[in-house]
């Protein structure tokens, strides 16, 4: 994901990047307020923990795995040679004891197969530690909607770096840097890096948010109404400050932009939690998601394309409003 960002903004602006693996870049006077928009490009996955005498490869979640979604699933480990194609073990219905069907097995008692004919065979292939993936695949299921995996969170990472390129097409007076963190899924220590390393005036944080609009979401018990193709979703509450918000919710108004609003009661489990230590006003936004943490997350193109025009609008215009003390409260 890095790799492709570092390639695709490399024109617009000086890309930089640290030991644990986080990218940025800005664009815009380096006097004026200072937006940091930040989106990790880390997904959930597993990696290698155990090779048995015949070749069969075992494995532990990284992130929120449903660890019943993975049986009989195509899956691909990263290796310092390239990527190894494998399947995750799944004993025949015909094979499974009445009592025991549609129960997936214990984590521990699952295992990928990819096809070696013993340790040595496998060992030749894959090392202890390497990350595995969901296969990849991207279709479009109509025109805009769009599933694959690891939308959580490359699409948040799209409107923030595509939002850079608006900007830097007609810049304001705002110094805008788009962030794509690492390690969001499992310790937020991407976002505690860069935290540690920039004081901005505010930071927008994007993720995705669940969508309520498929059947038996139940947006009472989801927090909230949220559906794909009505537009970015604002959080209204804590972690969010409160100008900031309106100040985004204004500008998506004047911009002709359609926003969902939603409570944001507690923690916002996300990098904006550590980035709120950065010192500046924060605000999440977020692009509805069906089916989170599956192997076919979907979203709507018109959200992130919505997203990418909002924040380099919000860039615009927090560098003709903004002095200092603007976001005290």
């Amino acid at each position: 994901m890095q790799r492709v960002l570092r390639r695709r903004i490399a024109p617009v602006a000086v890309v930089e990047t640290d030991p644990i693996g986080n990218l940025w870049a800005a664009v815009g006077p380096v006097d004026g307020p200072h937006l940091v928009v930040s989106a990790h490009a880390d997904q959930i996955g597993c990696t290698v923990t155990y090779i048995d005498e015949h070749g069969f490869v075992g494995f532990a979640t990284i992130g929120g795995v449903d660890h019943t979604l993975l049986p009989g699933r195509a899956l691909v480990i990263h290796t310092s040679q390239g990527p190894v194609d494998g399947v995750v073990g799944l004993r025949p219905i015909h094979l499974t004891p009445k009592e025991e069907r549609g129960k997936a097995p214990e984590l521990h008692e699952q295992y990928l197969d990819i096809g070696a004919a013993d340790r040595e065979a496998a060992l030749a292939r894959v090392a202890i530690g390497d990350p595995i993936t969901f296969a990849p695949r991207f279709s479009e299921l109509s025109e805009g909607i769009l599933a694959t995996p690891g939308a959580d969170n490359r699409a948040g990472v799209y409107a923030a770096f595509r939002a850079l390129e608006l900007y830097a097409a007609s810049p304001g007076h705002t110094r805008y840097t788009a962030l794509s963190t690492v390690h969001e899924e499992t310790t937020l220590l991407g976002a505690k890096t860069h935290a540690l390393r920039v004081r901005p005036d505010c930071v927008v944080v994007v993720d995705v948010d669940f969508a309520s609009d498929y059947p038996g979401a139940e947006p009472r018990k989801m927090g909230g109404e949220v559906k794909l193709g009505r537009g970015p979703v604002l959080a209204r509450g804590t972690g969010s400050n409160p100008r900031l918000f309106d100040l985004a919710n204004e500008v998506a108004s004047a911009e002709g932009i359609a926003v969902q609003i939603k409570a944001a009661p507690g923690s916002m489990s996300t990098d904006a939690d550590e980035l709120i230590a950065a010192g500046g006003a924060a605000l999440s936004l977020s692009l509805p998601l069906r089916y989170m943490h599956s192997p076919n997350e979907i979203v709507c193109a018109a959200d992130l394309e919505a997203a990418a025009r909002l924040l380099a609008a919000l860039a615009v215009r927090l560098g003709e409003v903004f002095v200092p003390g603007y976001f005290a409260v």
